[in-house]
């Protein structure tokens, strides 16, 4: 089976989350002989392949699922939907008024690709449930396949970053440096805490003043180290040696970060705004991400915590990645199965 893997074109220029739930599923994949062809904007390669998985409904997707339903190529669409930062109701009259001309053409594309698709898959049940409420995707259209995890960040030694740094049972955040991200929430919260917040993590040129506030803001208990890169063994150190890893974003899908603190053994804090796996819900404790006081006083409530944290059990319950691609393998044959020649392309 050759299968196309195609995400929007811009993927490269801040490598993140998503270019790494690639990469782990292509080279799962390809252990299971799976054939994946990554995307050449020179060619045109829809006729040589069996499926064609779409990372994300970036509107710059809808010529190749446009191509692909003429081609009666089925379309795996996997939309990575972050709109948590807002109500359903002003997602769902958003996309309800692109019909207007040049009225939220983005949401409008995103729709046809979502109808356009053979099968989409969500990460969890909240991107499901905001499929359904926003673009009323028909749920037996809908699998829910999570991002697997990496048992590589269960084996780190804290050593190493402790020698480097000279740091020990921290406040550790691990994202890009981004208004999304709202670092500059955590970093006040931290103000007037005894503990020691390292921010790991790269800042695009476009955010630049943000992060500029954010050292402006920083205390003295506050370090920003940088971006340390995901196949590099300083970043299982770092998860390693912090303590508890808070993640104060506006609008997530499925962060991996929090898996990799999990394997780790952080405690967990994180925006109540953030989908995670249900297996570890019950270990973690959830907060606003634009109320700096109760940022504090979970940040606070966590690190006082005198029993271990028993997070990483959860992980027994999360799939691998090589789990998560053999159920991918059975999407895509089910596809090829069921696929029949949508009658019109896209508009």
């Amino acid at each position: 089976m050759r299968v196309l893997f195609l995400t929007y074109p811009r993927i490269g220029l801040n490598r993140g989350g998503l270019q790494i739930q690639i990469e782990e599923t292509a080279r799962s994949l390809s252990k299971l002989g799976v054939d994946v062809v990554q995307y050449d904007p020179w060619k045109n390669q829809l006729e040589d392949v069996d499926i064609c998985h779409v990372f994300s409904i970036d509107s710059s997707m809808i010529y190749h699922v446009n191509r692909a339903v003429s081609l009666a190529v089925p379309v795996i669409l996997s939309p990575v939907l972050s709109l948590f930062d807002s109500h359903q109701w002003v997602s769902r009259m958003k996309q309800r008024m692109s019909i207007l001309p040049g009225v939220y053409s983005d949401l409008r594309r995103a729709g046809w690709m979502l109808s356009a698709a053979t099968k989409i898959i969500a990460l969890n049940s909240e991107e499901k449930e905001l499929l359904d409420a926003v673009f009323r995707i028909e749920p037996s259209k809908v699998c829910t396949v999570p991002n697997g995890i990496s048992r590589a960040f269960t084996a780190g030694d804290s050593r190493l970053f402790e020698n480097a740094y000279g740091l020990r049972d921290f406040v550790l955040n691990v994202a890009s440096i981004e208004p999304r991200k709202n670092q500059l929430s955590l970093v006040r919260a931290m103000k007037h805490l005894p503990y020691t917040l390292v921010l790991v993590g790269k800042c695009s040129p476009e955010h630049a003043d943000y992060l500029k506030k954010v050292e402006d803001e920083a205390g003295d208990n506050v370090r920003v180290v940088g971006a340390i890169r995901h196949d590099d063994p300083m970043l299982v150190s770092c998860y390693r040696a912090a303590k508890l890893f808070v993640l104060p974003s506006f609008s997530e899908v499925m962060p991996l970060t929090i898996n990799e603190a999990v394997l780790a053994g952080c405690r967990i804090a994180v925006s109540d705004r953030v989908p995670i796996s249900e297996s570890i819900v019950p270990h973690s404790e959830r907060f606003r991400p634009d109320d700096v006081d109760a940022i504090a006083q979970t940040v606070d409530r966590k690190m006082q915590e005198c029993e271990p944290s028993r997070v990483s059990r959860a992980v027994t319950a999360m799939p691998t990645w090589d789990e998560i691609c053999q159920e991918l393998v059975k999407i895509y044959c089910d596809a090829r199965a069921v696929h029949t020649p949508v009658q019109q392309a896209l508009k």
